[in-house]
């Protein structure tokens, strides 16, 4: 029984992702044909978005190297003689993990701003 709910459980999701999509898209199809039958312009009613999309590839590079770093830094000073018989390096490393990650998001966030400006 335990195999059967585990089998279930994704394809169940998965249904309802597709399910979800195909009713969206079949509404707005609906209502795009409601549009055309009245002889209304779709596009005074839905503008065309004129943007650029740039891939954050500077923020995902900084926040992996923050991620890197902190297991680095942890596995330093859980090793150090003064620090080696108060410290488990398990939880150490998930809070530098933490720390460093949040740290290079925020640098990242910040070299972002100043390259839009």
């Amino acid at each position: 029984m335990s195999q059967l709910i585990e089998t279930l459980i994704p394809i169940s999701l998965f249904t309802a992702i597709l399910l979800a999509w195909y009713f969206y898209i079949r509404a707005r199809n609906k209502e795009r044909m409601a549009l055309i039958e009245k002889g209304v312009n779709a596009s005074e009613i839905y503008p065309k978005r004129d943007y650029k999309f740039k891939f954050p590839w500077l923020k995902i590079g900084l926040l992996i190297i923050g991620i890197g770093l902190g297991p680095l830094v942890a596995m330093i000073i859980a090793r150090l003689p003064a620090f080696n018989r108060f410290l488990d390096e398990g939880p150490l490393i998930l809070i530098f993990m933490l720390i460093f990650g949040g740290a290079a998001m925020i640098l990242a966030a910040r070299l972002d701003k100043k390259e839009s400006e």
